[in-house]
Order: structure tokens, then sequence, then C-alpha cells
């Protein structure tokens, strides 16, 4: 498609070439003519039939030459790099997913810079929905800090910005094609659908502008606190899951005694007394009744400081102590994954 890109300084000569090779005149017709008869023998001899490609249809190997004009004129920046792939669409009759990184890093300002309104509102509100959805399925994602923040990165900034990579030649293409449409509507020649399309403006600075700062107050007071909310969030769960971790010697021994009470395995608190986690809890207390262990957390979980947690052993259908978590005046989100799950 490189034999089709115009050079800017002789536009104006081609596209005069391309009506005159129609046998229409440049004079006698104003920009805001209707289409006559003539434009339709432009239209085919405007034409141009490229080398065959095995396993194509014939009808996809026609493009206009002067389309890529009329397109770098729709496009505005960037031309050099949107055009041939325009082509290449007009081509074969249809766009197709593509790569583009412009968008990657803000996919809503891009959009609205590019004039293209409802993808540039869709992104720019992703973020809000991408935080509600995350604080949805955040409590289900384990008790590890780095998954959280791999999820969060994913659904709040690289699943917008590697759709809007991926739709970008598309959006744009459609918007292109519109407009060079509605030009060619306007007028029955290439050259003055060229100049119509010189007056329109293609791209939205000041928008652009407004919609960076928004993303930023968004980022700001929404993205940022709730992150840093789960991120809260998600350190307590760690702490308490720890705490629990720390007492699992403790809970095999009253396993082994409440299956078969006997003095000689009465539990010892000893063995959990030294393990890594028990920092964050400021009292165990273990009946020997019913072999229940209440868990008071200390002043290192200060969210939750002087609240307990109580473990319950029970038996099942098979005579194997299963345990039963029990928060008190705990917030569910809190709970690590395993005590949820009681």
């Amino acid at each position: 498609m490189e034999a089709f890109r115009p050079i800017c300084t002789s536009c104006g000569d081609i596209l005069r070439a391309d009506t005159d090779s129609a046998g229409i005149g440049a004079a006698g017709f104003a920009d805001s003519d209707l289409p006559t008869e003539g434009a339709t023998a432009t239209a085919f001899l405007d034409s141009v039939h490229l080398p065959p490609i095995a396993g194509e249809p014939e009808d996809e190997r026609i493009v206009r030459p002067s389309l890529a004009i009329l397109y770098r004129m729709a496009v505005g920046p960037g031309a050099d790099y949107y055009a041939p792939r325009f082509l290449e669409y007009e081509r074969i009759g249809r766009s197709f997913p593509d790569w583009n990184w412009a968008p990657l890093l803000a996919p809503g300002v891009w959009a609205i810079y590019r004039r293209l309104w409802l993808p540039g509102i869709a992104f720019a509100l992703w973020p809000l929905l991408a935080v509600a959805a995350f604080n949805g399925i955040e409590p289900h994602l384990g008790d590890s800090g780095a998954v959280s923040l791999v999820v969060a990165g994913l659904l709040i900034w690289l699943a917008p910005g590697v759709i809007a990579g991926l739709v970008a030649n598309m959006l744009v293409y459609r918007r292109a094609r519109q407009l060079v449409r509605n030009a060619e509507a306007l007028t029955r020649r290439p050259d003055k659908a060229a100049r119509w399309l010189s007056k329109r403006t293609v791209i939205a600075l000041t928008p652009a502008a407004f919609a960076g700062g928004a993303a930023l107050l968004i980022a700001l007071f929404v993205v940022v606190p709730n992150l840093q909310s789960a991120y809260t969030d998600q350190v307590v769960r760690s702490r308490i899951a720890e705490g629990l971790a720390a007492i699992e010697p403790l809970q095999r021994q009253i396993e082994a005694w409440f299956v078969s009470p006997s003095p000689s395995v009465a539990p010892n608190l000893e063995t959990a007394e030294a393990r890594p986690g028990t920092e964050f809890l400021k009292a165990v207390n273990v009946s020997l009744t019913n072999g229940r262990v209440r868990l008071a957390l200390g002043p290192l979980i200060p969210e939750l400081s002087g609240r307990s947690i109580l473990l319950a052993p029970a038996l099942d259908r098979r005579q194997q102590v299963r345990w039963i978590c029990i928060p008190v005046d705990i917030p569910a989100r809190y709970l690590p994954h395993g005590c949820r799950q009681g």
C-alpha cells in the first residue's frame, strides 16, 4: 500500500487529476453541488486494480488512490500511520483489530483527543467500574498482597489500555470513513471533498486536556483511596492469617485430645508461643471442656485490637476434626480466606 501514500505538497494536483480523468472540468461546480451522473464515472475511473493475491476474491483489489488523501485529511495528526492501514481496510472490505500504542497509558484522553466521544466517555468511566468490581472480588483473592495488586492493575489500568490499543485503529477508521463519506456526499469532486475535510476539526485538544485533568482527579480522589483501603484490608487479613497459622501445632494437639481425651495429651500452649505470627495475638485461651481456642488480637492490628476469633473443633461424619472459625465483631472484609470459609 506504500505506493499510494500521497505527498501533501501535490495532494491538490492528484485530486484534480483524478477528477480530470473522469472528463469533469474544474469550473462550474460548487462545494454544495449534489452528485450527478458524472460523479459515478469519477468513482469508477478514479480506481486502481492492485496485483492479485492468492486466495482473495477479485472484488477486494480495488482502491481509489485519492481515498488515501481524503483519509489523511480526515485523520489529521498521525496520518502517515493511519492512512496505509485504512487503505488496507478498504482493500479487504472490513476493519480488524490491530495494535496501536497511542492509547495504552490513557485511553480515555486519547479517545477524546480523537473526538471519539462515546469511547472516550466509556474509557473515562472504566476506572470507577473497575474499582467497584475490584472491591467485590478482592476479598476472594486470598491473603496475598501481590495477587491483589496484580488484579487491581489488570482491571483498572492494563485492561482498558489493551482493549483501546486493539480497537484504536478501527475506531479512528470508522470516524474517518464517515467524514470522507459525508464529504463525498456533499461534493462531486475529490478536490472539493478534500477542501470540505480541510475545514473540519479532527482533533480536540482542549477537551482532551480537561479529560486528562478529570482522569487525574478520579485517580486521586476515587481510585487511589479505594486501592489504599483495599491494601489496608489485605494487610489486616494477612496478619490474622499469620496468627492463625502460628497456633496450628496447638490445634493438632487439641485434635488428638478431642478424639480421645486423656491427661497425657492435654494441649500445651507453649508450642505456639514462639512461632512467627504470635506477635499479632494478645492472648490465646484454650477450653479443656470443649477444645475451643479463643484468640485475642493485639495492638499490632490496630483496626481490630481487643477483638477475638473463636476456633471451635467439631467431628464430621467420618469422625475427623474440622475447625469452625467464628469471628467476634470482626467485619468480613478483614477475615482471611480460610476463616471466611468457616
